[in-house]
């Protein structure tokens, strides 16, 4: 009687065992992975030098860049019906900051005005402290996987009046080496896709003004 006890009772831990470690495992495959978005931006925050180009399509382009105390935001847009071309600098460096129309080859100066552009770890800092899933999705016929976050229009380049973020959600795709290439930003039945270009090595020719360029 006391042997078949003692069996039950083995019988009965191994039980609760197989149980625990069935729940840990389920528990585990629904964890989000590694937060890559995080380290991301950690390792911006901790290099300051960075260029991050956004691409919606051949006619609309952003360039954030940053190398120490140095920072410039480039926007390039163009008119598909005129075919005109619209390209503007806002560039940060010397206690100054610089509003450069490239179009008109000049360029104003804001003195002792060195408001840092600082919107790509801003907005990175803000999104990641948010609530997200992670999944795969094909792009372009290429598969990726993705981090979405609820509640930030921070890259959405299109301009929708009273936007709720609350109703936002943003996909950040990364490649098999965890590299950013994609972010989507979802608005119901909106969709805005960008391409992504992360960069560590910045020349310190892009923060310069062209020569030929008259200040006003």
């Amino acid at each position: 009687m006391k042997k078949n006890k003692r069996i039950f009772l083995i019988v009965i831990v191994i039980l609760m065992i197989a149980i625990i470690f069935g729940i840990v495992k389920i528990v585990n495959k629904n964890r989000p992975k590694e937060q890559r978005l995080s380290k991301i931006y950690q390792d911006l925050e901790d290099s300051q030098t960075y260029l991050f180009e956004i691409e919606k399509n051949n006619n609309n382009k952003t360039i954030m860049a940053k190398k120490g105390d140095k920072t410039i935001i480039d926007q390039y847009t163009k008119n598909s019906e005129t075919n005109l071309e619209n390209h503007t600098t806002t560039l940060v460096k010397d206690n100054n900051t610089y509003l450069i129309l490239h179009d008109r080859k000049e360029y104003y100066v804001y003195t002792e005005n060195n408001v840092e552009q600082t919107i790509v770890t801003d907005g990175l800092k803000e999104i990641i402290s948010k609530s997200y899933t992670t999944g795969t999705e094909k792009i372009k016929g290429k598969k990726y996987s993705y981090e979405e976050y609820d509640g930030s229009s921070m890259f959405m380049i299109s301009n929708l009046i009273n936007i709720n973020d609350t109703n936002v959600k943003t996909r950040f795709y990364f490649d098999s080496k965890n590299n950013l290439t994609y972010i989507k930003t979802i608005l119901d039945n909106k969709q805005e896709l960008l391409k992504v270009t992360l960069e560590k090595d910045v020349k310190d020719s892009i923060f310069e003004i062209p020569s030929d360029y008259a200040e006003n």
